[in-house]
């Protein structure tokens, strides 16, 4: 297989996965241009109210909401564990290997994004 050809089935793969995917996609843009960006009128909508003089207006009841669940997490952080699984495994060894996926952790900023991860998740369903 030339890289021609692994080049066009990786593209027809992302194709694919794109287009099957477009429907949940579009939902969370949908959410979060509500929950976030306040637009909670259609553009028919509003654009009808405004030629008529009449308030579109809006009242933002999921920010606070998002914020609680997103601050609870950020108190309960996630963490993870390595623990040996049978009489074989040497639990030295994943103590050590817990230390250095703590560091690790801490040297990337991954509580950045968990954090993201976690306010992406309520806000559109998609961490």
């Amino acid at each position: 297989m030339t890289n021609d050809d692994l080049l066009k089935e990786a593209r027809e793969a992302w194709s694919y996965a794109l287009e099957r995917d477009r429907e949940n996609r579009d939902a969370a843009e949908d959410d979060i241009r509500f929950a976030r960006l306040e637009e909670q009128w259609s553009a028919d909508d509003r654009q009808k109210r405004e030629s008529t003089g009449r308030p579109c207006l809006t009242i933002n009841r999921l920010a606070p909401i998002i914020r609680q669940v997103v601050n609870d997490s950020r108190q309960n952080k996630p963490a993870i564990r390595v623990l040996p699984q049978d009489s074989a495994a040497d639990p030295e060894t994943a103590e050590v290997m817990s230390g250095l996926i703590r560091n690790i952790e801490a040297a990337s900023h991954a509580d950045i994004a968990y954090d993201t991860a976690v306010e992406h998740a309520v806000t559109s369903g998609r961490g």
